[in-house]
């Protein structure tokens, strides 16, 4: 509802300031597993991966592109994604960029059991920055900082002084950058 204020990320950005990022360490081998098509981030965020790979002159054609199903567990489908990517017994793409930290949690446990060294052999980049998990991550995870707190504070913000409009704000979203890229 338009009529009513939001404060949102910005999904788009960041996932295009990521993709610079990794295109930047001579990424070229993507495999992204996105967000369920449904979930409104998930258009956002392919639309901010392919405008950045095509303003550094890649063809989207060299980019494997999958979604999570519907549902809240579906992100461990992605290790049966990942062994089928695996061309005999290597990986067919140098970068995994997942749709959420969860996801990268999963891609952590097999790239790590079928010896892939990270991120030497595949980076991974995650979405959310679940708190305090980021760093458990071994190597820790490269990902996307959900800003809920300064979300929060500016809806909160927004009642309290009285702020009129019903603009969409969109909230920058930092890119975290550990070891997995």
């Amino acid at each position: 509802d338009t009529a009513l204020p939001s404060y949102v990320p910005d999904d788009y950005s960041a996932q295009f300031e990521s993709t610079r990022h990794l295109l930047a360490a001579g990424y070229r081998q993507p495999l992204c597993f996105w967000l369920p098509e449904s979930a409104l981030a998930t258009g956002y965020r392919r639309q901010g991966f392919e405008q950045a790979w095509r303003d550094a002159g890649r063809d989207l054609a060299e980019v494997k592109q999958f979604h999570m199903a519907t549902g809240d567990d579906h992100y461990t489908d992605l290790a049966s994604l990942l062994n089928a990517h695996f061309k005999p017994g290597k990986p067919d793409f140098d970068v995994l960029i997942c749709g959420n930290d969860r996801a990268a949690f999963v891609a952590y446990q097999v790239l790590l059991a079928k010896g892939v060294r990270i991120p030497q052999d595949v980076a991974v980049m995650g979405f959310d920055n679940l708190v305090g998990v980021g760093h458990l991550f071994l190597p820790p995870l490269t990902t996307i900082q959900l800003p809920h707190d300064i979300i929060g504070r500016e809806a909160a913000l927004h009642i309290i002084e009285g702020r009129e409009g019903g603009r969409v704000t969109r909230i920058p979203c930092p890119l975290l950058i550990r070891c997995s890229t």
